[in-house]
């Protein structure tokens, strides 16, 4: 039996390895948002709704579906953590922001995170991280290009 995850290519090598720190920094953001009642996924979108947008902006930006956002904000909303309010210029649909509440919640899942954050910088230097950033960036840049060219020749 092979030790192998999977193909040796670049690619996907570069795929296995943003899961992983993908699957690293969910578990983390459990383990800094969980004493103050939240979630990582709860915490995406009081991320969020940090500037008003609407739920199907905030899926987008997350890579999920509208409805499984539309469900944790409608829960965010019911404790106070949210308000919803008209869209400005659609009628359809409503713009989520966070309420006085929310920030107090938000600001001290953020003081958490920057503890952690000092315990990784301790280990990987924070220009490293600057560095990796722009690289991502650039990853990010080149896919969604391909995704929007892809969807244009559908």
């Amino acid at each position: 039996m092979s030790d192998r995850r999977g193909p040796e290519d670049a690619w996907s090598e570069f795929v296995l390895a943003v899961f992983d720190v993908n699957g690293l920094i969910i578990q983390a953001g459990e383990r800094i948002s969980a004493p103050l009642g939240q979630s990582a996924a709860r915490w995406q979108v009081l991320g969020r709704a940090f500037q008003p947008r609407t739920v199907a902006e905030m899926a987008a930006e997350m890579g999920h579906a509208r409805q499984s956002v539309q469900r944790v904000a409608d829960v965010l909303e019911r404790e106070g953590l949210i308000a919803y309010r008209p869209h400005p210029t659609d009628r359809r649909t409503k713009l989520a922001e966070l309420t006085p509440r929310g920030h107090e919640v938000l600001s001290a899942i953020y003081q958490r995170q920057v503890a952690w954050f000092a315990e990784v910088v301790s280990q990987l230097s924070e220009a490293k991280l600057r560095e990796l950033t722009v690289s991502l960036n650039e990853v990010s840049r080149t896919l969604s290009s391909t995704i929007t060219d892809g969807e244009r020749e559908s």
